[in-house]
């Protein structure tokens, strides 16, 4: 099987006789992204290259080729300055010679903390959070707040990022961190020539940067971050939005949402001077428009506490009281002291939040099906009442995070608890629908690579005979091939290896019952039950034409694809419901004999999944039973986490 090339690299190739490249992640306006793995180290890196196809495009513009090398080796040196947790960490950096085909061509690279979520602009609504006010201070409290700490960490060593915005923040888990330093520049780095072209992203950029990057300073980093604060309230920017200005909420609801609108005028007031001058000052702001009380439990107008002030060439706000203009607070001061009334009340006012917003009761209310006790255990066969539960869009709270990492590195996505369908094509016909809890899956089957680092981390436990890898006395893996000319691990020397580099990325195979749920409960997750399984291939698929030709197309997708190569579904999840089936939880106990093997038995662990049935219209195969130890070429598995466990 010959490596694959999906951009200037292929998959497979050894960079440098250090990182094997694993996978494309993406490319940008210069350069490619990739997954690697580090060999001497044994960790997973992200490795940015400049882009030979972007290099090939400024032939004629020999004097810019240099520039955007020197912007990107300053690039690597303004990561390396930066220490903090919401900021991508940068390991090494290079140059070295590519051969593509006959060709031989250099390239320069930085490799980076491998961070395999989504981006902060998955955590945002695309409608905006208001007037929701408990989802838009989730949203503030766990994401923006701490991507302020980042930001501000940046500016203390002297960097203005220059392009902020919420694709450049990369989301490992619920930490942001901000990603993409191209156009960063620092105080003391000498100023690289521009061109004319502009440099950055037009609804983020602040005005002085669109006449003149060179003269921008922190204020415009301040600018973006208020253009980001209003859309997560109004909702993702249209073309029509006029770049370049003053952002205001259009019809602010409520005593919290007025406030925040005068903190997002302040950041974005369209000449610098008059805007917020550092990220400490806006994170004060945010923080005092927290602490401003709920409509709920406001006693009255006159016990507020001011508001912002006004922007340049506006009236300021009414005063509650009087109902006269307020005088403008200092530019040195953005709030006005609160009274002492106004303090007592709002410490009640915030118990009173604090105890509506117990975290440790989230769990229960957003996970337990309809007609079921909150402290009841889920069951895999339904015996709670057969009572639809909610839908997925209506189950979920916006206190959990939409992505988990695991230890292992996995992406874990949020799947909405509901009941499974009991129809042609879920597998599960003529039994009443199941509730299922809200649980977290892996968004890929396990990998190679993730099987054979972990045998290595367990190697003590394991032995090795004929071919057999067992693990606490248990057949866990079956090595060989597991088709023609495709070996993917192998033992040697005392330790288990990747035959085949490129074939690090695609699924485990011929890997038992006992093998996969040991891999599980090592990194702390389980293997799924028969109806999380079911719940999330049925549920997942789109209805439309294109949806079932898709689902078809990777049903027929052959042994050894790497596992990024599935199409997400609904959830963000790859490779349910493909030719390669896997491993769940059947039923509540080990089956006996026979039982076992048949379809639709009580064996505790069944295949689900593989290759498609048509001639019962199934779109997705009936569970069928199979003994712990069997192993097959055609299936592999993936792990899940309760909502529960994930929370503790």
């Amino acid at each position: 099987m010959s490596a694959k090339k999906v951009g200037s690299l292929e998959i497979g190739m050894v960079l440098d006789d250090k990182w094997v490249i694993l996978d494309f992640i993406g490319k940008g306006g210069m350069g490619e992204v990739y997954w690697a793995h580090q060999l001497n180290l044994k960790r997973d890196v992200a490795i940015k290259i400049i882009s030979q196809e972007w290099l090939d495009s400024l032939d004629c513009e020999t004097g810019e080729v240099e520039n955007c090398l020197e912007r990107f080796r300053r690039e690597v040196q303004l990561m390396a300055q930066a220490h903090h947790p919401n900021v991508l960490q940068v390991f090494d950096c290079g140059s070295t010679v590519v051969r593509t085909g006959d060709e031989d061509f250099p390239i320069e690279y930085l490799v980076m903390e491998y961070v395999p979520g989504s981006t902060l602009r998955h955590t945002m609504s695309e409608e905006g959070f208001h007037p929701d006010e408990d989802r838009m201070r989730e949203w503030i409290s766990t994401y923006f707040l701490p991507f302020l700490d980042g930001v501000q960490a940046l500016h203390e060593v002297g960097i203005v990022h220059r392009d902020l915005k919420p694709e450049n923040v990369l989301m490992a888990g619920t930490t942001p961190k901000i990603a993409d330093f191209g156009l960063a520049r620092s105080r003391a780095a000498k100023p690289i020539t521009q061109s004319m072209h502009v440099m950055g992203t037009p609804p983020y950029m602040a005005q002085e940067q669109f006449l003149d990057l060179r003269r921008t300073d922190e204020r415009a980093d301040i600018y973006a971050l208020g253009k980001i604060l209003y859309e997560a309230a109004e909702g993702k920017m249209r073309p029509e939005d006029v770049p370049f200005r003053q952002a205001r909420l259009k019809s602010p609801q409520g005593p919290f949402f007025q406030e925040l609108d005068q903190v997002i005028q302040a950041a974005t007031a369209e000449g610098k001077d008059e805007r917020i001058s550092s990220v400490k000052e806006l994170k004060a702001a945010i923080e005092d428009a927290l602490q401003c009380m709920p409509p709920a439990s406001t006693p009255s107008t006159q016990t507020r506490t001011a508001t912002a002030k006004p922007v340049m060439g506006t009236q300021p706000p009414a005063d509650g009281v009087t109902g006269k203009a307020r005088s403008s607070p200092s530019p040195a001061r953005m709030w006005i002291p609160l009274s002492a009334i106004v303090l007592v009340l709002g410490g009640v006012a915030a118990f009173m939040l604090m105890e509506r917003e117990k975290p440790v009761e989230a769990p229960r209310s957003v996970t337990a099906p309809a007609g079921s006790s909150p402290s009841s255990p889920a069951s895999p066969f339904g015996e709670r009442s057969a009572e639809p539960g909610p839908s997925p869009e209506t189950v979920l709270r916006p206190a959990f995070a939409a992505t988990l990492t695991g230890k292992d590195g996995a992406v874990l996505h949020l799947v909405a608890g509901g009941p499974v369908p009991s129809s042609v094509g879920s597998g599960l016909e003529g039994e009443r629908p199941v509730p299922v809890r809200s649980f977290y899956m892996d968004e890929t089957p396990v990998t190679n690579h993730q099987y054979v680092e972990f045998l290595n981390l367990a190697r003590a436990r394991t032995t090795v005979e004929d071919g057999v890898v067992r693990g606490e006395g248990k057949v866990w893996l079956f090595l060989g091939e597991v088709s023609t000319d495709y070996e993917p691990i192998v033992f040697k020397d005392g330790l288990f290896h990747l035959k085949t580099a490129h074939h690090a990325s695609c699924p485990v195979l011929r890997v038992s019952a006992y093998g996969a749920s040991a891999y599980a409960r090592f990194y702390g997750r389980r293997l799924p039950t028969k109806t999380e399984w079911l719940y999330v291939a049925v549920t997942g698929m789109g209805q439309s034409e294109a949806d079932t030709a898709a689902f078809r197309s990777e049903a027929t997708s052959p042994i050894g694809t790497p596992v990024m190569a599935y199409k997400s579904n609904r959830y963000g999840i790859r490779g349910v419901g493909t030719n390669i089936g896997e491993w769940g939880i059947g039923g509540d106990g080990p089956s006996s004999g026979e039982v076992g093997r048949k379809e639709g038995g009580t064996s505790e662990y069944v295949v689900l999944g593989g290759v498609m049935r048509r001639e019962k219209r199934e779109t997705v195969p009936a569970p069928v039973g199979r003994f712990p130890w069997e192993a097959s070429s055609t299936v592999g598995f993936r792990t899940v986490q309760t909502v529960e466990d994930a929370t503790r």
